[in-house]
């Protein structure tokens, strides 16, 4: 007979895995970063330098094949911007973020993470 110990060791060996991970990551030198809440699909952008770019996430669905972009011109003082999506379960991702500016564009960018919705 198993115990409580044994009950719960059994319990875990046989759970499935999660379904949802979260990730995130950063500008190089800490301008910004931007994370992906798998339950729910939310992408948030954080600005962190008054360095007077935005901050953008561009975010890639590869179930539908469609680029989505969350841009944050809050400010390094103001709330980071949240983007609701609806995305299938497990379906891939992956994502990128940048500082912004309308008139030169996205640069100094992180690299891509892959994640799961």
């Amino acid at each position: 007979m198993l115990g409580t110990a044994g009950a719960l060791a059994a319990a875990t060996l046989f759970a499935a895995p999660a379904a949802h991970a979260d990730s995130s990551i950063s500008i190089p030198g800490g301008a910004g970063a931007a994370e992906f809440q798998s339950y729910g699909e939310l992408f948030t952008v954080h600005d962190y330098q008054s360095d007077g770019y935005a901050t953008v996430g561009y975010l890639y669905s590869y179930d539908t094949g469609s680029s989505y972009t969350c841009l944050n011109t809050n400010g390094a003082a103001g709330a980071a911007k949240t983007c609701d999506y609806e995305f299938a379960e497990n379906s891939l991702v992956s994502y990128q973020v940048c500082k912004y500016k309308a008139s030169t564009g996205p640069v100094g960018c992180s690299g891509v993470v892959y994640d799961y919705a």
